[in-house]
């Protein structure tokens, strides 16, 4: 590695650290923190930046380099992270421990090497002296580990207006995946008749249409057939509630699913699906069954072919040394609110890897952060 590239590592890698150590997890998320450190740290590289406020104590953070001619390219990270129980881990999860090639602590892979990436490149970006053709723009958000509300606010705050890309730096493994799955999450709810528990007979439970309802349910999607360049819908059976003592038939059952579609279509089907098969479970059972659509985004595609495209596949591939791109991300992004208002062309790539994310002992391979500066430096030079 070259003196100057292992100087922009080392100095990447620090900044990630500095930014782990500050607690930003969601809920209550407390963004101010972390975005004012990102934005003193813009500030010392020569970038002015803009808040977005969210609510007390939150905001987004918005970074502009000016471009040559109209339409900007979009760079965006969150600044949240999930909540965690630090009794559960090896390691402090905000001492951003460094340890065997890895980076440790809590947003490691989820997202904040991405952000440091992101901040770095920009800050890079600002002392090269050639001219840049469209304006780049750094947007860090709030909240998208809750409800994807900063990305929204940013959408519609008409500093991003002029958008021609955005490419999200979430932990792909440096994979470009050119959209991401849908995100549809149900609820189904069964009602049937309280009784003793010494006598089933006399009652009708909720539990047990709801269980088969489960089953029938997850063996449907799973027959539906995957597509070779977006993988498969999935479902998720998130969360089961039901009964209120051990020894009365329960007269209630809750149902939380969530839907993973890969088209609008897989989504409309597996809404078809949950009600025709919780009816037929419920009447079957002599219950009462109703359905609710708790939130829904669609499922985000970009054109493998633009120009942008093709230039980031080229850099990942290079960089990495595995062929591109890998069809579509499986988790949502704050491209979910983004989309919808600007209706722009959304690229996913990033370190780490999403396997990593939500759980105790995050980490990211420090090679995977040099792997990023690479691809995201030489995308925006």
């Amino acid at each position: 590695m070259r003196a100057e590239n292992s100087s922009l590592l080392h100095e990447t890698v620090e900044l990630a650290r500095a930014l782990i150590r500050i607690p930003s997890f969601n809920p209550p998320g407390n963004e101010a923190a972390i975005a004012s450190f990102a934005s003193d740290w813009l500030q010392q590289a020569g970038v002015s930046s803009t808040r977005v406020p969210l609510e007390a104590g939150r905001s987004s953070l918005v970074a502009r380099l000016p471009g040559a001619h109209p339409g900007s390219i979009v760079l965006c990270g969150h600044l949240d992270t999930v909540t965690t129980a630090s009794d559960s881990w090896h390691h402090d999860p905000f001492g951003a421990v460094i340890e065997d090639g890895r980076l440790w602590g809590l947003g490691a892979a989820d997202m904040k090497a991405g952000v440091a990436v992101l901040m770095q490149a920009l800050a890079r970006r600002t002392a090269n002296s050639s001219p840049l053709e469209k304006s780049l723009v750094l947007v860090l958000t709030a909240d998208e580990e809750w409800g994807y509300r900063g990305a929204d606010a940013v959408a519609r705050s008409g500093l991003i207006d002029d958008a021609e890309l955005v490419l999200i730096a979430e932990p792909t493994s440096n994979a470009v995946c050119v959209g991401q799955k849908g995100e549809l999450w149900t609820e189904a709810v069964f009602t049937g008749k309280e009784a003793h528990g010494s006598m089933p007979e006399s009652g009708t439970s909720a539990i047990l249409p709801a269980a088969r309802f489960c089953l029938r349910l997850h063996e449907e999607i799973s027959q539906w057939p995957a597509e070779p360049r977006f993988g498969r819908t999935t479902l998720n059976i998130g969360r089961v509630d039901g009964g209120r003592q051990v020894n009365i038939v329960p007269d209630r059952a809750c149902v939380q699913l969530d839907v993973r579609p890969i088209s609008h279509e897989h989504a409309l089907a597996a809404i078809k699906c949950v009600a025709q098969l919780g009816s037929e479970e419920a009447s079957m059972a002599g219950c009462h069954f109703v359905h609710r659509q708790m939130g829904y985004h669609r499922p985000v595609l970009s054109d493998v072919n633009h120009p942008w495209a093709r230039k980031l596949i080229e850099m990942a591939a290079a960089a990495t040394g595995v062929p591109q791109p890998h069809g579509l991300s499986p988790y949502s992004t704050d491209a979910v609110s983004i989309v919808p208002v600007l209706n722009v062309p959304v690229l996913i790539c990033g370190p780490g890897s999403i396997e990593q994310a939500h759980q105790p002992n995050e980490f990211i391979d420090v090679e995977q952060i040099a792997q990023a500066l690479e691809i995201i430096t030489g995308f925006i030079a």
